[in-house]
């Protein structure tokens, strides 16, 4: 299974480091069943025009470990214990490389759950997703509710063969996705900004870290999708970092997607659009904006980066476990 997950990372990596000014991740698939439809990201682009939610892929990669080359030991060198041997005794030759396996050097997550605080069952999940997610205002000043401001915890959004957003019910691998919306009024010259968050809880880890590759494989699969109404985004690129790759210290795993989101209705005038996801154990937390005009990207990175901060801070909290 190692294979086909690295299949799809080196199919979306090549080529983005540079533009995405971050490094290359890899990880491994996940073990267990896939979610069920061709996708549905936690709550993230959400069609109809209400607003996408978000979200920064895949498991932590796994370290490189090998054997030296083998071959016979080298002669032994003059007396006095020397080690100047030659290889199958051969004159002028060097000595057999050593046959001890390099060390795993692959950095590990400093969070693991406390596995009686993790979700098992919909009630628990959706009282751990609503402890959890985004309040309005932690996106910045002037941010308020979104509308609408709550999805229904029991569906989630899939991307379908048409490259289409489409909300349905969630799969049995997953026991809640709950997205909650913001925005920035416009103002002056400054354009409307939309922003929502988004906490999906499944059943087991490997069924969260395949969400993620999924999640991965939909820009590179559908660079210009549909999110319902007059909304759309084009240009999509996305990247994955596993913990200890690309300045990821926070979570298991990590993702972002980035683009430009045309809103038809106002004109068509493309604008920032990012999507940054993070896994902790069995939950995903994402944040999507949608820029207005007018709003640089440092400004409204400076918001999903607020948002996301916070979300895996509680999280770690409700969690429990040992840091």
């Amino acid at each position: 299974m190692r294979s086909a997950r690295a299949a799809i990372r080196a199919g979306i990596v090549i080529g983005l480091c540079g533009a995405l000014l971050v490094g290359c991740g890899s990880g491994d698939e996940p073990e267990g069943d896939r979610a069920s439809g061709s996708k549905g990201t936690t709550g993230t682009k959400e069609p109809s025009g209400a607003e996408g939610t978000t979200g920064p892929s895949g498991g932590p990669s796994a370290g490189t470990s090998g054997d030296g080359p083998t071959g016979s030991a080298g002669s032994a060198g003059s007396e006095g214990g020397g080690k100047g041997g030659t290889a199958s005794g051969e004159p002028g030759g060097t000595a057999a490389p050593d046959d001890t396996p390099a060390p795993d050097t692959t950095p590990t997550p400093d969070f693991v759950a406390d596995p009686a605080l993790v979700p098992k069952n919909r009630a628990d999940a959706l009282t751990l997703a609503r402890a959890v997610i985004t309040r309005p205002t932690e996106y910045g000043r002037g941010y308020g509710k979104g509308t609408p401001y709550e999805s229904d915890p029991g569906d989630w959004n899939v991307l379908d063969t048409s490259c289409n957003w489409q909300r349905e019910g969630l799969p049995r691998t997953v026991l809640a996705s709950f997205t909650r919306r913001g925005q920035l009024p416009a103002s002056g010259a400054k354009g409307l900004v939309r922003i929502s968050s988004t906490v999906t809880v499944h059943r087991t880890t490997s069924q969260a870290d395949w969400e993620m590759a999924e999640t991965l494989e939909e820009a590179l699969r559908c660079p210009d999708q549909r999110l319902g109404g007059s909304e759309r985004v084009q240009q999509l690129m996305s990247l994955g970092s596993a913990f200890g790759q690309s300045a990821n210290l926070t979570a298991d795993d990590s993702l972002m997607e980035r683009g430009e989101f045309i809103d038809e209705s106002g004109g068509g005038a493309p604008t920032h659009y990012a999507w940054n996801q993070s896994r902790l154990g069995t939950v995903t937390v994402s944040v999507v904006v949608k820029g207005g005009k007018g709003h640089t990207p440092l400004e409204l990175t400076t918001a999903q980066i607020q948002a996301m901060t916070s979300m895996v801070n509680r999280l770690k909290n409700a969690l429990g476990g040992t840091q």
